[in-house]
């Protein structure tokens, strides 16, 4: 654990240090000129290698004491359990003196570091000044000769506009040669922690392939686990598909026919609507002919009296088969004996036989 935590303090202090170098690179290549340029870019390119090779160095320590930690770890997993106590003592007390030789160590590299780093710093200061410096006397030097210079064609001199746009383009492809160097060093640095990387993981690969080994192991299963377990669901989401599937070819299906039976009433609604609209405009015809029947059945009725009134047209006829019942009996009389005399009178055939 301290380890690992003077590693993660180590990485955050070189960062930091990358951080201003990085910053002192940028402001004295914004700064500087083409002339003494190369020199502090290559000053500031030793320091970083010289850190570089100081942080390899820390870091290979770092995993030499984390394997020795772990071998030792292992070492007193198999042996025997019933060890005295002055053993552990003993050899928690030699862990102990090792850890502080190593700390010891790095607080010396540490202070080493420091004072190196203060070193450069003022010295890329000095330099940045003395660059300054010349750059602005470089500078003053062009503008008077650019300004005391005549056109080879015309004479004149040249305007002190055109002096000042030459100067500013001048300015800006410095500054963009500038930023392509600082981005050349920081491509460059970082190819060589990569190879740096590269080559401590290859020395240090040997000793841990086993436990590499073990631990991808443990991820693959836990890895095929999960794939189990994704299987299961998606298992589960492509019934749940088919199931929706299936339930909506159904409901499709019923769409279809709901649409059609609606096309159908739809048809047959028109198809009403048009003989409602029609008998809705014959209607006031039939109720004006309707009101003309009436107003002529009422007239008829009262012209024509009894007619078309069975009750009175009854009652009349019962009235009047009353009045005449006397005449009928008397007249039934007449016939009776007319029957009875008739026969008795001779016909004329017989008298004449």
């Amino acid at each position: 654990m301290e380890s690992e935590l003077a590693a993660a303090d180590d990485d955050e202090e070189d960062e930091a240090q990358d951080g201003d170098a990085q910053k002192a690179g940028e402001e004295a290549t914004d700064e500087a000129g083409s002339f003494d340029r190369e020199q502090a870019m290559s000053q500031i390119l030793a320091a970083l290698a010289t850190r570089e090779g100081l942080r390899t160095t820390n870091l290979a320590l770092q995993h030499k004491l984390a394997e020795m930690f772990r071998k030792r770890r292992a070492e007193d997993k198999s042996a025997e359990i019933d060890k005295s106590g002055t053993d552990q003592d003993q050899r928690y007390g030699n862990i102990m003196t090792n850890l502080q030789q190593l700390h010891d160590e790095f607080n010396s590299m540490e202070k080493w570091n420091m004072q190196q780093e203060t070193d450069y710093k003022t010295r890329l200061h000095d330099k940045r000044e003395d660059l300054r410096k010349k750059s602005e006397e470089f500078r003053r030097y062009k503008r008077q000769t650019a300004l005391t210079a005549e056109n080879s064609r015309t004479g004149k001199p040249i305007p002190t506009k055109l002096v000042e746009q030459m100067e500013q383009l001048e300015l800006k492809k410095e500054q963009d040669v500038a930023a392509v160097r600082l981005e050349n060093i920081k491509l460059r640095n970082k190819l060589k922690r990569h190879e740096q990387t590269l080559r401590q993981k290859e020395e240090l690969a040997e000793g841990l392939h086993l436990i590499d080994f073990e631990q991808l192991k443990i991820e693959n299963q836990t890895y095929n686990e999960k794939i189990e377990e994704r299987n299961e669901e998606l298992m589960k989401l492509r019934k749940k598909i088919t199931n929706v599937v299936q339930v909506l070819a159904h409901i499709k299906e019923k769409l279809q026919f709901v649409q059609q039976e609606h096309k159908a009433l739809s048809s047959e609604l028109s198809a009403v609507d048009a003989q409602v609209t029609v008998q809705r405009d014959s209607l006031p015809l039939a109720k004006q002919r309707r009101d003309t029947l009436r107003n002529r059945n009422v007239y008829i009725k009262e012209k024509n009296g009894l007619l078309g009134n069975d009750a009175l047209l009854r009652d009349y006829e019962l009235r009047v088969v009353r009045a005449n019942l006397p005449f009928l009996h008397f007249l039934q009389c007449v016939f009776n004996q007319l029957y009875i005399v008739v026969p008795r009178i001779p016909s004329p055939s017989s008298d004449a036989s």
